[in-house]
């Protein structure tokens, strides 16, 4: 069966593919009839889709998270497309091809990956570098950290983006900390690097890379920052005579990364270095998120992004909306 991607769908196809499930719901109508509300996604984007008939027989056959086949036809409701389900059935995991339904950075692997091993190699302090390589000599943990999302949908959530995330405040770091040592700032170079490369490890175990980008238990539970510092506290006392007082710092950079108790952090930042990342890590957070906002909602009727419920605004961007039909 070829796939049919949810970005090349238009209204009054009838379609018989394969998406992935990021929601179900049995609900009622008002006449207290059974209907379900389905969240559908693949590598391109998301749509919802209605189960009108049968709600209940089909509803015990699958569950989120699963792959589906699913036949239908596209209408549309209130500006959005939407899928009018006639059949929807569980389709086993070795039948489909997970890399179809959960998106991908546009950048290689690889090539971040080597330059990232590259940035550790140029961190002078001993104790910072050891640290580093006990993570990046780990296999099964690089295994983990290249498939893994830095975020569920906020900003680089595709496969290998916590390793895009991770590079790209590295190479800020870098720049920060030389920047400001020449300035008089006498901002700890190695500390803040290896912070920014570490400082989201612990969503290798908050987030999950398969089948989708869900919370796990102990993601919802604990949270990143703690299970990150937890992590790092590990590998600290695997390495001999690893000085207590780098090891606090490292962990006061983890935990207090995103600035402000509101939006989740134990501690507030308290030395340069940790207000630097704090800055670094927002800004490239809030940057990609808006760029993919902008291009995700790109339209030739405006040069407005819809709402962002998140940021509680618009965003302008003709440029980017333009620069869109470059691409293609």
């Amino acid at each position: 069966m070829n796939k049919v991607f949810i970005q090349n769908l238009q209204e009054n196809q009838n379609i018989d593919t394969l998406f992935l499930v990021q929601e179900k719901r049995l609900l009622e109508t008002r006449n207290g009839k059974p209907y379900l509300r389905i969240r559908l996604q693949d590598k391109t984007g998301e749509i919802e889709g209605r189960v009108w008939e049968q709600a209940n027989e089909y509803a015990r056959h699958f569950k989120a998270n699963d792959y589906v086949r699913v036949k239908g036809l596209i209408t549309q409701f209130q500006g959005e497309l939407q899928v009018n389900i006639s059949s929807i059935h569980k389709v086993p995991i070795e039948k489909v091809n997970p890399a179809d339904f959960l998106p991908v950075g546009r950048k290689n692997t690889e090539e971040m990956l080597q330059t990232l091993k590259k940035i550790i190699s140029s961190v002078q302090d001993p104790d910072y570098k050891a640290l580093l390589n006990a993570f990046f000599e780990d296999e099964a943990f690089v295994k983990q950290f290249v498939r893994s999302p830095a975020a569920k949908s906020m900003h680089h959530a595709w496969i290998g983006g916590l390793l895009e995330h991770s590079v790209s405040l590295a190479r800020v770091a870098d720049w920060v900390a030389r920047y400001y040592n020449k300035e008089g700032l006498p901002i700890n170079r190695d500390l803040l690097v290896t912070g920014a490369i570490l400082h989201d490890v612990g969503k290798t175990l908050e987030l999950a890379s398969m089948p989708s980008f869900e919370y796990t238990t102990s993601g919802k539970l604990i949270g990143h920052l703690v299970m990150g510092s937890e992590m790092i506290g590990k590998k600290a006392a695997a390495i001999q005579g690893f000085p207590e007082k780098k090891l606090l710092q490292m962990q006061h950079l983890i935990l207090s990364h995103h600035g402000d108790y509101a939006f989740g952090s134990p501690k507030l930042p308290m030395t340069l270095e940790a207000i630097a990342l704090h800055f670094i890590d927002n800004l490239d957070a809030k940057l990609i998120g808006v760029y993919n906002h902008l291009r995700k909602h790109a339209s030739d009727e405006t040069d407005w992004s819809p709402f962002h419920r998140i940021y509680g605004q618009m965003f302008y961007g003709p440029e980017i909306i333009s620069g869109l039909d470059d691409e293609n």
